[in-house]
Formats: C-alpha cells, structure tokens, sequence
C-alpha cells in the first residue's frame, strides 16, 4: 500500500507531459523566432517625405509610407532584410547612397544613363509620365508642353522632365524647386503658370487638399511616361540581385500589381 502511494506521488501525468511539451515548443518558438528577427539585416532607406502616393511622410505615425515603401516591405520578407527610412528630398538622394548614408533609394526615381554612373538601378516597378498645376482662376487647359510656350513654369529639382523641360528651350523661364510646396504656392501666385510634377503625385495632393489656389489640368498629355525603379550604391551587387529575384517573382504571382492597386496606379 505504501509502495502504491509512493509511485501515485510522483507518477507522471500524460496530459501533463503534453502541457510542457507544447508550452517548452512555444517558448523555444519564440526564442528562435526573436533570434532569427535579430539576425535580418537591417537597411537604412532614403525617401523623399512629400511626395505621395510613392512615397510620403504619415502625420499621424511620422513614418514613410507609400508605394515605394510597400514594395520594398514586401521585398524585404522575401529576401530576408528589414528596412529604416530617413526623410530625404529627391535631390538629395543620389549623394545620400552615394556617401553611404543611406543603403537605398526608395522613391519614385527614373533610371537614366547620368544616374547609372554613380548607381544601380533595379528592374522597373512602373512607370507614369508627369502632369502640370495651374492657377485655379487659369481655366486654358492646357493639351501639350508645347502650348506653354513661352511661359514661366516650374519643376522639381533632379527630375527627368525638368531637364527635358530645359532642353526644349522653349519657355521664358524653367524654375526649379526642392519643395512640391514652394511649386505649388508660386503656381497660385500667377509667379509661374505651370508647375510640373508625377502626375499621381499631383492627384495624390489634390485629393489630400494640398493644392490651394491651384488644380490639376487633366487635359495635359505627358511628354512620356518614366520607369521607376529602386536604386542601390554602385557595385552593391548582391543587394541588387536579392531586390531583382523578389521583384521578379512579385510580378509573376501578381502580388506587385495588387500593390500598384492598392495606391491606384495598376495599368
């Protein structure tokens, strides 16, 4: 009887033996989980905090959001990096990877041949052309860059169509700015009758009441539509490389467009 009693005493219980094993496989989970999270590397992006839908700084979590963002998001879980943002101005970006502050360029950027110099360039993720601002009172809609002429205008600094703007030769005056706002305000000033800008930028701001005094002339054909793509420091080979494969398979499985979906810049 004493034998029995001794043995019940310190029996082992099935139930309990599952109740450790599953809590122990938890724990262990967990631990491996946090270790495996640890040892992603961690790149620093750059992107330009004011111009939406690409790229764009929330105001209510003072982080970047964006199309950009999103796909580079997606990337990351394929590839196995995670990614921190600093705010940058557009022209500012190629010199922040260049020097090394930043381990990429997250913003809605063209490939050129004068970028490729300094940079490399991944596979597009799309492409759009640019579209113009004007006055709110300036009811010409305006058809082509060529019914412009001889007017002052205006463009972001370090974009493809500001520098084919200047190469037309065909406007009094080509103002650059580093500000969408600053364009923005002079275009609602009567300083400059146009401002040009990404067209989904523009309809992003307008729909966000960004652009006061002014709107967008949805009669306006872009001179072309422009690649976008994410860009790494020269030589950055193996980042390059991770970032082509996910893209790849991002545009096979249709994630990639359900992500230009969401930002409504599909087709």
């Amino acid at each position: 009887m004493s034998r029995f009693s001794f043995e019940s005493a310190f029996a082992v219980r099935p139930h309990a033996v599952q109740r450790f094993v599953a809590g122990a496989g938890v724990v262990l989970s967990m631990m491996f989980g946090a270790a495996h999270a640890a040892d992603q590397q961690t790149l620093t992006a750059g992107s330009p905090p004011s111009s939406a839908p690409t790229t764009f700084m929330d105001v209510k979590t003072q982080k970047i959001e964006g199309l950009m963002p999103d796909v580079v998001k997606e990337i990351g879980k394929r590839e196995g990096f995670n990614v921190s943002y600093d705010a940058v101005p557009f022209s500012a970006l190629i010199q922040s990877v260049v020097s090394g502050k930043i381990d990429i360029i997250v913003a809605g950027m063209t490939p050129t041949p004068k970028r490729a110099e300094v940079v490399d360039f991944s596979q597009p993720v799309t492409a759009f052309g640019e579209g113009i601002i004007v006055k709110e009172s300036n009811k010409t809609n305006y058809r082509s860059v060529q019914d412009l002429k001889g007017l002052s205008v205006g463009a972001g600094t370090g974009t493809d169509y500001g520098d084919q703007l200047v190469k037309l030769g065909i406007f009094k005056e080509v103002k650059m700015y580093d500000s969408p706002a600053d364009m923005t305000r002079d275009v609602a000033l009567g300083r400059i009758a146009a401002g040009f800008n990404d067209y989904p930028i523009l309809k992003a701001q307008e729909a966000a009441g960004a652009l006061a005094g002014t709107r967008v002339d949805d009669d306006y054909v872009p001179m072309k539509k422009f690649d976008i793509a994410i860009a790494v420091k020269k030589g950055n080979s193996e980042l390059l490389a991770k970032i082509n494969d996910a893209l790849t398979k991002m545009k096979a499985d249709g994630s990639l467009d359900s992500i230009l979906k969401k930002w409504h810049l599909a087709g």
